[in-house]
């Protein structure tokens, strides 16, 4: 009798403390403990032993099996229900009404509402393996670079799933972290410059001292491949400038992105601190790398990515300042944020990405004028600042922050910034405000509203190419000399360089993470 009221209380104390054979080490120990107090004989704790193995080995758990060399395996995911509200206005809306030889045609609305249901999944495990390594990987509802949302009503059609993530990490000492493959981003930065939805893909070095207990210092570092281009092989289709056939091609070159961050933070107490961190990100190569549609020297084929226009990449050496200030009033977190982004090389990227000819040796005659007009225009600078009261960690947390941005022609990279705010637009000043309550640990709702408009008024582009594709409004049609737009007369048709004039969007989610 003694016997089984043992065995019931040493089973009763394993199923307390969650003990199956997935933790043989500390069921381990714990008979042994039994055994040394005497609660326990050596033939007691054995058969506990055997007992619990034959029990687990009949459990669903006992299926999954783990190889030596993992010592920690984490799954985790998010959905996320989204309703979307957007309006989008031309950047001169009076341009829908062009008149060419008598004839006055109509080129869209000067405004475009829509209205969206969409849902995102993100699916991810991370691996904590020996020596120091970790790996993971995610899958996503979407191929898009900076979004996994998929949207409702194409039919009751199913969506794809999509490789978000996937690296392997290698922290030798707690000091140096080494990661490579497509990883999260390790900067630390705000979605004025990078999407937080963009994973990019190279090496990064993260460093990180501590001198003493208030002050800290790192050094982070990332070698990322934007577009890795075909340069042995510059296919070039459609109509060729002379100097330039197949038998005289250009090559394509790579475009690599080299970020360097020094992150700086002061301890005050555990609440409040203040953390600056200044860097440096430069654009490597560029030049050719285009649409897979007109370029400067014709039609390319190879391209390996696909940007908003032919140069886009051009021009960008950004020094960067992001940061921000945290403390509490009571109970209540407060942040203060900002960021401020100086591109070295503004000017140059207005006249020669955005205004760049058409044909090798001189600007387009449509173009000319609007080049003088702007030669000064130097549009280098974005920044933001912000305030965040609350923060959203479990039931009944909640949040509010909103901030005040401006973003110049020249100054950041439209294909990697925040697709929500201005649509990535640039020249848009504007605001963005967001409040969010957990109903749950789990269970979070979100409200956004950001209304933009232009920085400045009226940059038109004289061009007739559509080389400003996806920052332009290219209207439809070339020809020479009487076309009229708003009452004016240029030399070619004239297009919206900026895009837009303004923006509003609201979006209302509801999120749930498992």
């Amino acid at each position: 009798m003694k016997i089984v009221i043992k065995r019931v209380v040493v089973f009763g104390a394993l199923l307390i403390l969650g003990l199956t054979a997935l933790h043989a080490q500390n069921d381990g120990a714990l008979l042994d403990a039994l055994v040394r107090k005497g609660l326990l004989t050596d033939q007691e704790a054995e058969d506990v032993r055997n007992s619990e193995i034959k029990d687990y080995a009949q459990t669903a758990a006992s299926k999954l099996s783990l190889s030596n060399h993992i010592s920690n395996l984490k799954l985790y995911g998010d959905v996320r229900y989204r309703f979307e509200y957007l309006d989008e206005k031309a950047q001169n809306p009076l341009a829908e009404k062009v008149t060419s030889g008598g004839t006055t045609s109509n080129y869209g609305p000067g405004s475009t509402t829509t209205e969206r249901n969409r849902y995102r999944l993100r699916l991810g495990v991370d691996y904590t393996f020996t020596d120091n390594f970790s790996a993971g990987f995610e899958l996503e509802s979407n191929s898009a670079a900076d979004s996994a949302n998929q949207s409702f009503g194409n039919g009751f059609g199913k969506f794809g799933i999509n490789v978000g993530l996937v690296y392997l990490q290698w922290k030798p000492n707690d000091w140096l972290t080494l990661v490579g493959g497509k990883q999260r981003n390790p900067l630390y930065t705000t979605d004025i410059l990078w999407d937080p939805d963009i994973n990019p893909e190279g090496g990064s070095e993260i460093l990180s001292f501590q001198p003493t207990e208030e002050f800290s210092i790192g050094l982070t570092a990332g070698q990322y491949i934007y577009a890795d281009n075909a340069e042995n092989n510059p296919t070039i289709s459609g109509t060729v400038p002379v100097a330039n056939t197949l038998a005289n091609p250009l090559p394509k070159s790579d475009i690599w992105i080299f970020a360097q961050q020094v992150p700086i933070q002061y301890n005050f107490d555990k609440d409040t601190f203040v953390k600056e961190v200044p860097g440096f990100t430069s654009y490597m190569g560029g030049g050719n790398s285009g649409t897979g549609g007109t370029d400067a020297v014709g039609a390319w084929s190879g391209s390996a990515v696909s940007f908003v226009g032919p140069h886009a990449a051009d021009h960008l050496q950004l020094l960067t300042a992001p940061g921000e200030v945290d403390w509490k009033i009571g109970s209540v977190p407060f942040k203060a944020y900002w960021d401020f982004i100086y591109n070295l090389e503004g000017k140059q990227r207005i006249q020669e990405t955005y205004f760049r000819a058409s044909t090798p040796g001189g600007a387009d005659a449509a173009n000319l004028a609007v080049i003088s007009q702007n030669r000064n225009l130097g549009d280098n600078i974005a920044w933001l600042a912000g305030l965040q009261v609350g923060q959203n960690k479990k039931k009944g947390d909640w949040s509010i922050k909103g901030d005040f941005r401006q973003v110049g022609l020249g100054a950041t990279d439209p294909n990697l910034n925040d697709s929500d705010w201005g649509d990535s637009f640039l020249n848009q000043q504007g605001v963005r405000i967001v409040s969010a309550y957990n109903f749950t640990d789990f269970l979070t709702g979100t409200v956004t509203f950001i209304d933009t408009w232009d920085y400045k008024q009226h940059l038109l582009d004289g061009s007739s190419t559509g080389q400003n594709s996806g920052l332009s409004t290219t209207l439809p049609i070339s020809g020479g000399s009487g076309n009229t737009i708003a009452g004016g007369t240029t030399a070619g048709v004239t297009t919206n360089l900026a895009g837009v004039n303004s923006t509003q969007r609201v979006e209302v989610d509801l999120q749930w993470k498992f």
